[in-house]
């Protein structure tokens, strides 16, 4: 047999031994199934009217995609997160709520397998379905779309595959990233970025989230009085916890509490009222001070 054909032969033997026969662990490593699972993960699309090369608007979304992720992260997978025995997580939830709100928080992050999997990932494949715009859509109903006093964000379509995110003005107005030089003892609104703006809409997503929830995730509860789980104060203090499972800003809250927790290495006291109130009475106690002098 010449040279030739002996190479041929060869070549297909080991052609047939390989595909019989595949590399045993080449594909189950973690390093290849970590690559597999980042592959199949996707930030949404931005659309008419965000201008990305506005680095004072649109440049700033793809961050916010990023800082929505990372918030998910900690809420997860971090020391203080969802499966530890921090009391953050009663905040805004009760105990029984465990188990659905991490499953639709791995969902949205596309099931990482750990923290550092979930930070270098991007989110969920399916939020590349989701478009997020600068322009309001055509509202059919009562909505009045960003004309609404306080409204940063809103999602239309939110039972459908294909989702689509306003952004409004008053959006920008948020930061982008803080540090914990940034923020004080106590939470407060100003522990909020674009990015926990995006975690927010994220949760209203009934496509894909009803099915872990059971529910749609709303921001306002009840049928006659309807009361508000929207913000700071409501999510943590307000709302009913019977009601959390299904309120958008419990999920946000929440995972923007541990995230600074984690990174500032504290405890953060709970929001309390207007800080006009507060300065009145430590006013009043100085008085009372004075006047026992």
């Amino acid at each position: 047999m010449s040279l030739f054909k002996k190479l041929i032969v060869v070549t297909s033997l080991c052609l047939v031994f390989t595909q019989a026969v595949p590399l045993k662990g080449l594909s189950d490593t973690p390093a290849l199934a970590a690559r597999n699972r980042l592959a199949k993960r996707a930030n949404p699309q931005i659309g008419e009217g965000i201008d990305v090369n506005n680095a004072q608007m649109g440049g700033r979304m793809k961050p916010a995609f990023k800082t929505a992720q990372e918030l998910l992260a900690h809420a997860v997978f971090s020391e203080k997160g969802i499966d530890t025995d921090s009391p953050i997580f009663k905040h805004y939830f009760k105990d029984d709520h465990k188990d659905k709100v991490k499953k639709a928080m791995l969902k949205l992050m596309g099931n990482p397998g750990s923290l550092d999997d979930a930070l270098n990932g991007e989110g969920a494949q399916e939020l590349g379905q989701i478009t997020f715009q600068g322009v309001d859509t055509e509202n059919t109903d009562d909505d009045a779309g960003c004309a609404k006093e306080g409204t940063r964000m809103y999602t239309e379509g939110y039972d459908s595959d294909k989702p689509t995110t306003v952004v409004c003005e008053d959006s920008w107005v948020f930061p982008d990233k803080l540090n914990c030089d940034d923020l004080g003892d106590k939470l407060t609104d100003d522990f909020a970025t674009v990015g926990h703006l995006v975690l927010h809409e994220y949760t209203h997503w009934d496509w894909l989230l009803k099915e872990i929830t059971g529910g749609e995730i709303v921001d306002e509860h009840g049928t006659l009085l309807k009361t508000s789980g929207y913000g700071l104060e409501n999510a943590y203090k307000n709302l009913d916890k019977e009601d959390a499972l299904l309120n958008a800003d419990s999920y946000a809250w929440y995972a923007t509490e541990t995230m600074w927790s984690v990174k500032c290495k504290k405890d953060f006291k709970e929001p309390s009222e207007d800080e006009e109130e507060e300065d009145s009475d430590d006013e009043e106690e100085e008085e009372e001070e004075e006047d026992d002098d």
